[in-house]
């Protein structure tokens, strides 16, 4: 008897723990002085997790002509392969994605005023473009925060990229399985 009560709530506790949501809130800032991401998980309303990664390299290699292009031959052959594998990944883990808030701020200028309306355009453009991608693949449960701040007779670009985001544990592993499976069927085929 008290072995199946330990299994029965082994089994409650397993489907409380499946169908629960992990929080992962996210800010991502890149301009020319830093590029950071900070990560930060939650469950059930206790921090899992707080990560800040920091993306600046330090480089001062030049390449040749020669270079870049050989570089970029080599890294766009399986281009569009590529795009295929990540499109289907991202929609398998989109669809069960809940957003709950996301803020986009870019400041962007060119140091004249006509490149710069250029490329605030092209920002924006690009942000709706996205947006609209996320809202179609996933549940957007805010309206979104955009802002394109173009700096006229500045040269600076800087983007800042907040949300919160959400999803249920038991969803989250069977997205991933299901990405390794597909995953490793493909590489099964290529090989």
């Amino acid at each position: 008897m008290l072995v199946i009560g330990i299994v029965g709530f082994l089994f409650v506790l397993c489907g409380i723990i499946l169908y629960s949501r992990i929080k992962v809130v996210s800010s991502i800032t890149l301009n020319q002085e830093k590029q950071t991401i900070r990560i930060t998980c939650y469950f059930y309303r206790i921090r899992l997790l707080e990560r800040s990664i920091d993306l600046t390299e330090e480089t001062d290699q030049t390449l040749s002509f020669q270079e870049t292009s050989s570089l970029l031959h080599k890294a766009s052959r399986d281009f569009v392969q590529k795009i295929k594998d990540f499109h289907q990944a991202a929609t398998l883990i989109l669809e069960r994605l809940q957003v709950h808030e996301i803020a986009w701020k870019t400041d962007v200028g060119t140091g004249q005023a006509h490149t710069t309306g250029m490329a605030a355009g092209g920002i924006w453009s690009t942000k709706g473009a996205v947006l609209g991608v996320l809202s179609a693949k996933s549940h957007l449960h805010c309206k979104p925060s955009i802002v394109v701040t173009p700096l006229y007779n500045q040269k600076w670009i800087g983007s800042t990229f907040d949300c919160m985001i959400s999803i249920r544990a038991g969803q989250a592993i069977y997205a991933l399985l299901k990405i390794i499976r597909i995953f490793s069927v493909k590489r099964e085929a290529i090989i």
